[in-house]
């Protein structure tokens, strides 16, 4: 049976009536996969999802263990669920008060699952990030009234085969192509989390993202991979083939991928975006430093030298190309010298944006064991003139985009100061704000032509040439 508002499904001996989730995801774009296929599953145990918290049953926090941000957050999410229970309406019925399930999945809960269970009262259970597709049978159990259990066990075999699941209607998707990371950078937690590289095969992937297309409507696709570049290794196949084979797909607009290691770079890949016609004209290659002795501690196996002639190459093979990247400042004993060699890949990179961080340790890691000499102060510093630098960096790049035509997908509208603006994103992955040509004229998931008549660091603003629809 079908759920619906006011039917109940029986699964096993538990009756689920109409019930509402509440999911947080924090971190990247694979814990937002994951949140699609977590709630994809619960739909069929008559879950609908809600963004009001206080109307939710069942809570769910997709945690990510790599940013310190992210972890906090979390930690003080969690913290307020005690008030939420506390809370909880009163069924007028039955006089008792609604039964919240609070779950904490993702990273954080792969490696500390046991551990947060026995700290926080307000926690029911917790999994980890390769049991996302067991999360109903998790459920079921909480209802059953069993309490305070984890589940962070390993996919042990050697086949990894998934099917992509959506649930937000959108004309774009996240397709996990690969799982885990064997490269054990000194600073990474994700070995620890998300366990060792396993690949998907060719020919499913390309199934998986055609049925996609001709059932879903999907027409851009998002490639994830902790290190997508390692893709196809175990199976003798490689991400550049994997690229050539979805150009192929009618209907896929736009093909994009992420995230890279500049090792795992191939020729193949090289060639893949000097040929492919959907592949979008963006890269986004962390290369954390410029320093060459701090890339050894960091266990990166390349050289900034090896960088900067891979993205060389790179805007060889596709001149439309832009460059995106990752920068680590003030990673254990950074010398003022090795901050420098940092600010001079910036000048020589000319990254369109980055993401900039200061270190922070992750228990367990190699770097976490490092006697380090930086203060907190230092590294705030540091990373306030990598910033600044690529802030200029990125200011005179963008002034080049006033007066070329941009094609965007709509993603969305908001207001800015009072005025009613359209967000879209071209293929070099750059956001442009427009105003509708009329005020009642929908955009959303639209293909757009937008001529860019103002840019600054971060802000790109632009007139609507021309509305293609939702299929251009």
């Amino acid at each position: 049976m079908e759920p619906t508002e006011t039917t109940s499904v029986k699964v096993g001996e538990l009756e689920f009536p109409p019930r509402k989730v509440w999911m947080k995801t924090y971190g990247c774009q694979m814990n937002y996969h994951d949140s699609e296929r977590i709630m994809s599953h619960l739909s069929g145990l008559n879950f609908t999802k809600t963004d009001e918290q206080s109307d939710a049953d069942l809570v769910i926090f997709n945690t990510c263990a790599v940013r310190d941000l992210a972890n906090q957050k979390f930690y003080s999410h969690l913290g307020e669920m005690k008030k939420l229970k506390a809370n909880a309406d009163v069924n007028p019925e039955t006089g008792l008060k609604k039964n919240v399930i609070v779950a904490a999945g993702g990273c954080i809960a792969q490696t500390e699952g046991k551990e947060l269970i026995g700290k926080y009262k307000q926690l029911d259970f917790a999994f980890g990030t390769d049991v996302v597709d067991n999360i109903g049978e998790m459920v079921y159990r909480a209802y059953a009234g069993e309490k305070k259990f984890a589940v962070t066990s390993w996919d042990r075999s050697d086949n990894y085969s998934i099917e992509t699941k959506i649930t937000h209607g959108s004309p774009m998707a996240f397709v996990n192509i690969i799982k885990g990371c064997d490269k054990f950078c000194s600073y990474c937690i994700v070995p620890f989390t998300r366990g060792r590289e396993k690949s998907r095969r060719l020919e499913e992937v390309v199934k998986d993202v055609r049925r996609l297309v001709e059932f879903s409507g999907v027409q851009e696709v998002m490639l994830l991979g902790q290190n997508v570049n390692s893709y196809g290794k175990d199976n003798g196949e490689s991400l550049g083939q994997l690229i050539m084979e979805l150009e192929e797909i009618q209907g896929l607009e736009r093909l994009r991928y992420t995230t890279s290691h500049p090792y795992d770079v191939t020729d193949d890949l090289v060639e893949a975006h000097r040929n492919s016609k959907k592949l979008a004209n963006h890269l986004h290659l962390p290369v954390q430093s410029g320093s060459n002795t701090v890339l050894q501690r960091m266990l990166r196996e390349y050289t900034a030298e090896h960088y900067l002639e891979l993205i060389a190459k790179m805007r060889a093979a596709n001149p439309q190309m832009t460059i995106s990247s990752d920068i680590i400042a003030g990673f254990p004993n950074e010398t003022e010298e090795e901050h420098e060699a940092t600010l001079r890949l910036l000048d020589l990179a000319q990254f369109d944006f980055i993401y900039s961080y200061a270190f922070s340790a992750r228990k367990g890691t190699k770097a976490a064991r490092m006697n380090d000499v930086l203060s907190d102060d230092i590294r705030g510093r540091r990373l306030r003139e990598i910033q600044d630098r690529q802030l200029k960096i990125q200011a005179a790049i963008r002034q080049g985009m006033v007066g070329r035509t941009y094609r965007v997908l709509v993603e969305e509208k908001g207001l800015s100061k009072g005025v009613t603006k359209w967000t879209g994103r071209t293929s070099c992955y750059r956001l442009v704000h427009f105003e509708p040509e009329t005020p009642e004229q929908d955009y959303q998931w639209h293909w757009v032509d937008v001529e860019i008549t103002s840019a600054t660091a971060l802000s790109t603003q632009g007139k609507v040439l021309r509305d293609l629809g939702k299929k251009p």
